[in-house]
């Protein structure tokens, strides 16, 4: 069975359950999350391949996008996303934040915080960018990841890796998440579900990790292609 079809059904099964009240069980929901992001904060140097699927609400149409990000703490970040919705790359070199958009060849640069915490803070609230594979980034995620309530629903085998399966409610919906178990506690996967709109579309992510990275300083420096073009990059409205 295919990974995304798998969540799929995994996430589906939780929302039969909505209708309980989602509270800890024999494990906490919170305590596993929050294990998860205490192990990936403490990671200096580190790399991951996330695949993002899932319909537009708009046109109903469906979207697959690869996204691979290389962290180097403090200060340097890279993710670079291909697929049929974005083309682009981000690159954070100590307090230089630079957006290039592969499909219309221009880029924009901003002087930002020098640490990556710091820089995506500024870039989100500045710029009302949101962009859920930035839990996977931060350094202390589990002080910031806020949820009215969640469940615990045991172990769950995907792709080959035992997972600890939770999930958390919130304004926006749920958000389902399968954690390695073991003394890697990594995310292997999770689906964002809308649950306010008609037909609940969901958003479903993989992930793999390279815990040892070949990565160099070279990856985090920008160097504009033949033919870019520069623009400004203007905040939210």
């Amino acid at each position: 069975m295919k990974l995304h079809k798998q969540l799929l059904l995994l996430a589906g099964a939780g929302l039969l359950l909505s209708g309980t009240a989602l509270i800890a069980a024999e494990k906490s929901a919170r305590s596993v999350l929050d294990n998860a992001y205490k192990y990936i904060g403490q990671m200096d140097k580190y790399a991951f391949d996330a695949v993002v699927s899932g319909k537009d609400v708009k046109d109903g149409k469906t979207y697959r996008q690869t996204v691979s990000v290389k962290v180097d703490r403090p200060d340097r970040l890279r993710v670079d996303t291909r697929g049929n919705m974005k083309n682009r790359s981000v690159y954070i070199d100590d307090g230089l934040f630079t957006l290039m958009d592969h499909r219309f060849n221009y880029y924009g640069q901003l002087k930002v915080p020098k640490t990556i915490d710091g820089a995506l803070d500024y870039i989100f609230n500045r710029y009302g960018i949101t962009a859920p594979l930035a839990s996977l980034i931060y350094s202390d995620m589990q002080k910031r990841a806020k949820f009215t309530r969640g469940k615990y629903f045991g172990t769950v085998n995907v792709a080959g890796v035992e997972c600890d399966y939770i999930a958390f409610r919130n304004k926006g919906g749920e958000v389902h998440i399968w954690i390695a178990t073991g003394d890697k506690p990594l995310v292997k996967a999770y689906s964002i579900i809308d649950t306010h709109t008609a037909g609940k579309p969901r958003k479903n992510t993989s992930i793999k990790w390279h815990t040892h990275p070949n990565i160099s300083s070279s990856d985090f420096v920008f160097s504009a292609p033949k033919g870019a073009s520069r623009i400004s990059i203007e905040p939210a409205s």
